[in-house]
């Protein structure tokens, strides 16, 4: 079974040197989770590359939130279709 880690948002965001707000404003956006554990704020590790990616798409492009969750939801639809194009090339070598 696997076990989830979780990391302090303030502590990820001193350690990332990320602003607090920034992070506020995904959750708030619906680009991140956040798991609340005795007044304190969590992300999933898994989260991390999305925030790092995401915050890179902010400051070095001046990509704004909005604009952030449509290339999110772009990538997931992306993601899907290389899924499904992967299951047909394998169901077309067994008719090779």
């Amino acid at each position: 079974m696997a076990r989830e880690k979780y990391i302090l948002v303030r502590h990820y965001c001193k350690h990332a040197q990320v602003e607090d707000a920034f992070v506020n404003r995904l959750h708030e956006y619906g680009l991140i989770a956040f798991e609340e554990k005795e007044n304190d704020l969590f992300i999933d590790e898994k989260d991390i590359s999305e925030i790092e990616r995401m915050f890179r798409l902010h400051n070095d492009l001046g990509i704004n939130f909005e604009g952030l969750d449509a290339i999110k939801q772009m990538l997931k639809r992306l993601n899907k279709i290389e899924k499904e194009m992967s299951l047909y090339k394998k169901r077309l070598k067994l008719y090779e």
